[in-house]
């Protein structure tokens, strides 16, 4: 049966024994479906398959990179490279590029006053929308296919959830207003009352 998966809060200990990721015992290792689980934890499974969702674990657990987007967030120490063997050299290159874009977005997720933990992820720069978009993409493993998949559509995800906050931070209030009310117009929708105006105006 499926463990219950934490909430995306809780990204920097492991979800199963709840500690916090580091660089020796609890090294964060992050498997195709998205899932990110202390190494530890990984080695004493039953079943070579995921304890939330229960996708099977295709590649050696001893092959899996450790998350460094992860561990820098934590403060731990970050070796500089981390030997990966994929198929072809082409796609060793791609795959350094795309770990180096991922560690340096998972930055963001640092809070403004230097403090570690979850209780101060509001006080981070980015909206809570960008917050859960950003812990997806951190948490997508890029050795096999399925996590490619899904850190590519983490990666467009993000991408216009940032294009939507920057047109909205750009509007000024009326055009903002006018545009709201025409897209309820379109959509059919009744009159919804201030209240909830204020909420679509939010979102």
């Amino acid at each position: 049966m499926p463990v219950q998966a934490a909430q995306w809060t809780e990204f920097l200990s492991c979800p199963i024994c709840y500690n916090e990721f580091d660089e020796n015992v609890h090294k964060p290792i992050s498997l195709g479906c998205s899932h990110t689980v202390c190494k530890t934890c990984l080695n004493k499974l039953h079943r070579k398959a995921c304890p939330f969702d229960q996708t099977v674990i295709n590649t050696d657990i001893d092959v899996l990179p450790v998350n460094f987007a992860l561990l820098q967030l934590v403060g731990a120490q970050v070796p500089d490279q981390q030997t990966v063997n994929l198929s072809n050299l082409g796609e060793n290159k791609h795959y350094e590029v795309a770990k180096k874009c991922v560690e340096e977005l998972a930055l963001y997720l640092k809070p403004l006053n230097g403090g570690k933990g979850v209780a101060s992820l509001n006080q981070s720069a980015l909206s809570r929308p960008m917050q859960r978009k950003l812990v997806t993409l951190v948490n997508c493993q890029l050795v096999e296919k399925e996590g490619r998949v899904r850190a590519m559509r983490a990666a467009r995800s993000l991408g216009e959830r940032t294009v939507t906050e920057l047109i909205l931070q750009h509007q000024n209030p009326q055009q903002l207003s006018a545009n709201l009310w025409a897209a309820v117009r379109a959509r059919g929708c009744q009159f919804l009352g201030p209240a909830k105006i204020q909420f679509l105006a939010m979102i």
